[in-house]
């Protein structure tokens, strides 16, 4: 099933991200409390690495959304965003509101993460979005990281 993420700078510090994977679509945001882009791109990175699941936050004020990602087998992971209302509260998932559930092929969300995060960097540049996140640099090193995976599964018919 395709799968798109869309993630917006909205202002110093403040992020939104919408999720969609047919027609199931979730709208969250992040604050620049953690580093929402690059904890999204080191989870797409480490299920192409072969990581059997990873859960990263994007955090708010006050709470936090989180990002669960685990391989369900048949060539697929599972994912999930969740809802908590205390912010880095480390309850568990299961006490998360569960606001978003799709299953997808681990090069899709790679390249979907890859594709948000290449449309921030376009549109920002380094620069811009150090200045607009505050206090996180755009995430350089692991989006290549990423893209490398990519094109190794690629290559290797996924």
């Amino acid at each position: 099933m395709p799968l798109t993420i869309d993630y917006r700078l909205v202002g110093s510090g403040w992020a939104e991200c919408t999720v969609t994977s047919g027609e199931a679509t979730c709208e969250i945001s992040a604050s620049y409390l953690s580093d929402a882009l690059g904890n999204l791109v080191l989870a797409a990175t480490a299920i192409l690495a072969g990581a059997h699941s990873i859960s990263v936050g994007f955090d708010e004020e006050p709470g936090e959304y989180r990002w669960v990602l685990e391989w369900s087998g048949s060539n697929q992971v599972k994912l999930r965003v969740l809802e908590f209302q205390e912010l880095w509260s480390n309850r568990p998932d299961a006490e998360g509101q569960l606001l978003f559930q799709t299953e997808v092929h681990p090069l899709v969300f790679g390249e979907a993460v890859s594709s948000a995060a290449g449309r921030v960097f376009h549109k920002f540049g380094a620069a811009g979005y150090k200045k607009d996140w505050v206090q996180h640099e755009f995430p350089t090193r692991q989006l290549e990281l990423l893209d490398q995976y990519i094109d190794s599964w690629r290559r290797n018919g996924g």
